[in-house]
C-alpha cells in the first residue's frame, strides 16, 4: 500500500506543476499574441501576378525597429519588396527569392506604404509580417523580451509536468502489477 502512495503523489505534484506551467504559458502567450496582432501587418497568401504589386499600410505603433519578414512562393520566384513614407521616400527596399528578414527604423505613429512587386516571368505568392517582432528588431524592448522567456518558462515548467505525470503513471502500473510482500513476523 505505501508503493501506491508514491504513485499517488507523483501524479498529483505533475497534475499541479502542468496546471501552473500552463497558466503561466496561457497568460504570458495571450499578452504575447495581443501585442504580436495589434501592432503587426500581416499579408497572408497574396498572389502577385508577373509585373504586378501588392500595395498595403500599417502604422507603427511602437516606433523603433520594424522587422521585415516575407516567403514568396515558389521559392525561386523575383520579389522586390519597398517601405516607403508618408512623402513617398523609399526607407527600406530589396530584391528578395524565397525566405527574407530585414528591418527599417519606424517613427511612432508614421503610416508607411508596403509595397512588394513581383519581378519574376510567372505568378509568386507572397506571405509577410512587417512590425516589432521580439528577438528580430535591432533594439529589443525588455518587456517583450521578457513576455516572450517567460512564456518559453511556462512552456518548460508545463513539459516538466507531463514528464512527472508519465512517471507516476509508470510508477502506478509497476506497483500494481508487482507482487504483495506477505508479513514475516
Amino acid at each position: 500500500m505505501v508503493a501506491l502512495k508514491r504513485s499517488y503523489v507523483l501524479l498529483l505534484i505533475g497534475v499541479g506543476i502542468l496546471a501552473a506551467g500552463s497558466v503561466v504559458l496561457g497568460v504570458n502567450s495571450s499578452v504575447l499574441a495581443k501585442d504580436f496582432l495589434t501592432n503587426n501587418l500581416i499579408v497572408k497568401q497574396a498572389t502577385i501576378a508577373p509585373d504586378g504589386q501588392y500595395t498595403t499600410e500599417m502604422t507603427s505603433q511602437e516606433g523603433g525597429s520594424v522587422s521585415v519578414l516575407i516567403r514568396g512562393q515558389p521559392y525561386e520566384g523575383q520579389i522586390q519588396a519597398s517601405v516607403l513614407d508618408k512623402t513617398g521616400a523609399t526607407i527600406w527596399q530589396d530584391n528578395l527569392s524565397g525566405d527574407y528578414i530585414g528591418n527599417f527604423d519606424a517613427a511612432k505613429g508614421e503610416t508607411y506604404s508596403i509595397v512588394i512587386k513581383n519581378v519574376d516571368t510567372k505568378d509568386v505568392t507572397v506571405d509577410a509580417i512587417v512590425g516589432n517582432v521580439p528577438f528580430l528588431g535591432v533594439n529589443d524592448d525588455d518587456a517583450k523580451l521578457a513576455s516572450v522567456g517567460s512564456t518559453l518558462v511556462g512552456l518548460g515548467v508545463g513539459i516538466i509536468g507531463i514528464i512527472v505525470l508519465i512517471v507516476g503513471g509508470v510508477l502506478f502500473f509497476v506497483d500494481r502489477r508487482s507482487p504483495k510482500m506477505a508479513k514475516t513476523s
